[in-house]
Order: C-alpha cells, then sequence, then structure tokens
C-alpha cells in the first residue's frame, strides 16, 4: 500500500471522527503516529497501519486524496 493512499485513508478517518490525527511517514522504516480518538497516540510499523487502513476501508471509510498531493 502507498504513503499516498495510507494518508488518505487516515484523512478519512479524521473527516469521519475515528482519529484526533495522524502524522507520518516516519523514517526510513515508514511508521506512522495514530491518535485515536479515545486512546493515546502512538507509533506504529507499516504492517499495522496497512491493516489498520483496510479495517477502515471495511468499515466503509472513504480514503481523502489532496490534488496537491504526489501520486507517490
Amino acid at each position: 500500500m502507498s504513503d499516498r493512499h495510507i494518508r488518505a485513508m487516515l484523512r478519512g478517518a479524521t473527516a469521519a471522527k475515528l482519529l484526533d490525527g495522524w502524522q507520518g511517514p516516519h523514517l526510513t522504516e515508514r511508521t506512522y503516529c495514530i491518535a485515536p480518538r479515545h486512546a493515546a497516540a502512538i507509533e506504529r510499523p507499516l504492517d499495522y497501519v496497512i491493516g489498520y487502513c483496510e479495517l477502515l476501508a471495511a468499515a466503509g471509510v472513504e480514503p481523502l486524496y489532496r490534488e496537491s498531493e504526489p501520486l507517490f
């Protein structure tokens, strides 16, 4: 899963009020810090974030892409 798609899914989850926010990717391992609505923010490895995005998609969360964002 590309970072562009991950960011779009996390934006969608934030818009749906499932997340308070997120940051990433960080470091060469492409980790992301995810802040769920009712839990502490924590840095998560790429595999976790991909699984999380897949769960968001299964729950009906739509990705929010930015036109100004690079395609990679």
